[in-house]
């Protein structure tokens, strides 16, 4: 148990310096680094590298955490780690290939004032996916060891500083925007070689394929094919979904509309750092209880989490939307980047959406039918594509955040359907109408005009009235007793 504790504490510790590090990039050094097109393709790299370097992993991370029990045994652990460098191997193969292809017709995709910057990043796209399926693998077997400190340090701290490094190269004309970009694939390759070295430390890498261990336990080999692959379609249609917006943007619009989307995007996305948390802590949980079946338990966790993520979703909203004008202010280039604040209010809303729902992943995960996830992934891709090809053109950015609203809501809403129709339980009680309630209050707050006293005392002031509302009502309501014991405990 200490092992855990004391690589909680350090990953915390690299998650909270990662998020200051990458909130300072993006209201500050970026927008005053580079020019709204040419952050908006660096945007893009990253976001290409992402999707593109996911997909050729074939799911070799799920497995990785699925099986990797089923393989251990030291020094040699019955040939996993052949598997593990194996499969991304042919992944990254027929990428190259794909890439050498379709060159030409990526390229043309995007608006011909465009073209100049996208033909410069293409070279680094190829050594940037490596990077990241380098870094997504290895990460996850070194979790597996019980390893989640250096990780965290290389993918948060490390990998965000090399970026903030470089743009400031660049605007102080030390180095070419090409080699700024250069310097994001060499950033994740770092963290590739990082954790590639940490793992030796950790066991024996060993690349001789064991076959006679998979003959001998043939249901290893048979189940390890079925769920990656449901798992590996499912999780790739999620990251297709989470960065199709991105993509339609630049295609459709400008690399200008994406970094002022870019930087909406990520200013609401904040609001689901604690989601991540908490999933990650309540998922084993959620699998306990499933696999003992014991519905009951699994319905009060249910319930419990959607209501203390809505509140804590809410206010962090809140806060964000009533600040949106003070951190414009406070940017650089602000004034331009300020047509992106309702994509904020719209992201956000989806946000808080997903945090009523964040548990019915897990649970559908540890389940049975698992693969369900596949089916609502069909419906959501669909409507994702869909709806980005319709309302972009019509209402730009807007548009895009508007289409991954809806989106959110088909997915997740299907979700929750599949585990009402098949456990009987649902995220919804009483209590979350005083949530929604807060909420309203808190938006006509946000309403109130500030101009006489300016954006920062009158945000200032709004802020602090929704800490306080939403603090009053946790404590002289049942809105949320996990975070009345929170709040105890922090005061």
């Amino acid at each position: 148990m200490g092992i855990i504790i004391r690589q909680s504490f350090k990953a915390s510790l690299s998650n909270y310096i990662g998020v200051i590090i990458g909130f300072a990039s993006l209201i500050y050094f970026f927008p005053k680094f580079f020019s709204p097109s040419e952050l908006g393709a660096v945007r893009l790299l990253i976001e290409l590298g992402a999707v593109i370097g996911s997909f050729g992993l074939f799911g070799t991370t799920y497995s990785i955490n699925r099986f990797f029990p089923y393989f251990k045994n030291p020094p040699n652990h019955n040939g996993f780690f052949f598997w593990v460098f194996a499969i991304p191997l042919v992944g990254f193969t027929l990428i190259c290939f794909n890439y050498l292809v379709f060159e030409y017709d990526f390229i043309t995709l995007f608006k011909s004032n465009d073209a100049a910057l996208i033909q410069q990043i293409y070279p680094m796209l190829i050594f940037l996916i490596l990077g990241v399926m380098g870094q997504m693998v290895l990460e996850s077997a070194n979790a597996n060891h019980g390893r989640i400190a250096v990780p965290n340090f290389l993918r948060e701290i490390m990998i965000r500083g090399v970026l903030l490094i470089s743009a400031g190269l660049f605007y102080l004309k030390y180095i070419s925007f090409d080699l700024a970009c250069w310097f994001v694939a060499i950033a994740y390759l770092l963290a590739f070689v990082g954790n590639l070295i940490y793992l030796r430390t950790l066991t024996p890498i060993n690349l001789k394929p064991d076959f006679k261990f998979l003959n001998a336990n043939p249901n290893i080999k048979t189940d390890g094919i079925r769920f990656t692959a449901w798992l590996f379609i499912s999780s790739a249609a999620a990251l297709f979904i989470s960065k199709v917006d991105f993509l339609m943007v630049s295609a459709t619009k400008s690399l200008s509309d994406t970094a002022i989307y870019s930087i909406g995007f990520y200013i609401a996305v904040l609001i689901e750092i604690p989601k991540r948390n908490i999933t990650q802590i309540a998922t084993p949980i959620i699998a306990e209880h499933s696999k003992n079946k014991n519905i009951s338990a699994l319905s009060i966790l249910y319930k419990q989490m959607a209501n203390t993520q809505f509140l804590i979703g809410s206010v962090l909203f809140l806060l964000l939307w009533i600040n949106a004008d003070t951190l414009f202010d406070f940017m650089p280039n602000g004034e331009f980047y300020r047509s992106g604040k309702t994509v904020i209010f719209i992201i956000g809303s989806a946000k808080v959406l997903e945090m009523i729902f964040a548990p019915v992943s897990p649970i559908i995960n540890n389940s049975p039918f698992y693969f369900w996830n596949f089916i609502t992934s069909i419906f959501s891709i669909i409507s994702a594509v869909s709806l980005n090809y319709w309302l972009i053109p019509i209402y730009g950015i807007n548009g895009a955040a508007i289409a991954t609203l809806i989106t959110s809501f088909i997915m997740y809403g299907l979700s929750a359907l599949i585990v009402q129709l098949y456990w009987k339980i649902n995220p919804f009680t009483q209590t979350q109408i005083i949530s929604l309630a807060l909420l309203l209050i808190g938006i006509g707050i946000s309403t109130i005009p500030v101009n006489s006293i300016g954006h920062f005392w009158g945000n200032s002031l709004k802020s602090s009235a929704v800490i306080i509302l939403f603090i009053t009502a946790v404590y002289k309501t049942k809105v949320s007793p996990e975070t009345k014991t929170m709040l105890q405990k922090l005061f």
